[in-house]
């Protein structure tokens, strides 16, 4: 019993898994029967186990490579396994709405750079006309791609996410074209007639303000889809970040870096502003975002 408890404490901060299991039995096994040959070369029971024990060595990389196979079978099932959920005919529906939306875009190209009258050079030079004609032709084909890319990508299961109806897929789908529609019809607008850029933009009220609505609250009121074994790994993490911020030592030492990195790119921003202009100086607290991210992310992982 001491033995299984030794093995099993080995591995108590990994992950589970049949391949796992297997090694634990075989080392168990192994280490048994070293046990017992120790014993019968006259250690006792205690000395021979110490013995043992300390021969295994530092098995923890073994294990890391076990779990690390675990996550890549994740990884496979979520993403590269995708392949098993798609059915010839929905294929076929991914292709020819991806056909049609390349043609309408061909289309578009070859109105926009061809003329009627004018020659290759008065036509970039002077390409409103052109414009209006491509955007038109854009119209009768991104809004019914867009619907479809979406309804078919909503109703499409994968190794994490289960399928919407299609109901709601329809929904979707619906919000799609009229996000689409209203993204074209406000530059068509400005482009085709003479009136001015409010008027451009109230050409969204019918057609993108309905369907970024009707989005959201499709989004607001969504069903949790993610698979199982997504929620399970997601409510994992989550306890790790909540144990690893409510520990007070961690969250100084985030909260004096934080402090530190702000400090010292308002003080960068102060001086690049006076040396080489403020329009250009507040480029620093970008950089300062991406380092604060960086400490955050070693952070994590050394507590990981």
């Amino acid at each position: 019993m001491e033995t299984k408890n030794f093995v099993d404490r080995l591995f108590s901060e990994y992950e589970e898994t049949a391949d796992l299991r297997d090694f634990k039995e075989e080392l168990l096994s192994n280490l048994e029967d070293r046990i017992a040959h120790l014993a019968a070369g006259g250690l006792d029971e205690k000395a021979a186990f110490e013995k043992a024990s300390g021969e295994l060595g530092d098995i923890s990389a073994l294990a890391d490579e076990i779990s690390l196979k675990k996550k890549q079978e994740v990884l496979q099932e979520a993403y590269i396994g995708m392949r098993k959920y798609l059915k010839p005919a929905r294929v076929a529906f991914y292709v020819v709405t991806g056909a049609v939306l390349f043609l309408g875009v061909v289309l578009a190209a070859v109105v926009f750079f061809t003329g009627e009258d004018q020659s290759a050079f008065e036509a970039f030079w002077e390409p409103n006309k052109k414009l209006v004609r491509a955007l038109g032709v854009l119209l009768s084909f991104i809004p019914v791609t867009a619907a479809a890319f979406t309804f078919l990508g909503v109703t499409q299961e994968t190794g994490s996410r289960y399928p919407l109806s299609a109901k709601r897929g329809i929904w979707y789908a619906l919000a799609a074209a009229a996000l689409g529609g209203g993204l074209l019809c406000s530059p068509l607008t400005y482009f085709a007639t003479d009136r001015g850029l409010m008027e451009a933009v109230a050409t969204l009220i019918p057609f993108f303000i309905p369907g970024l609505a009707l989005l959201i609250f499709l989004i607001l009121t969504e069903k949790d889809c993610r698979k199982p074994w997504v929620k399970a790994r997601s409510e994992k993490e989550a306890q790790a970040s909540r144990e690893m911020w409510n520990d007070p030592v961690t969250a100084a030492r985030f909260g004096m870096s934080s402090g530190a990195i702000w400090i010292f790119a308002v003080g960068l921003f102060i001086l690049f502003g006076f040396l080489l202009g403020f329009h250009v100086s507040w480029l620093v607290f970008i950089f300062a975002v991406a380092v604060q991210l960086a400490v955050q992310s070693v952070m994590m992982k050394g507590k990981s």
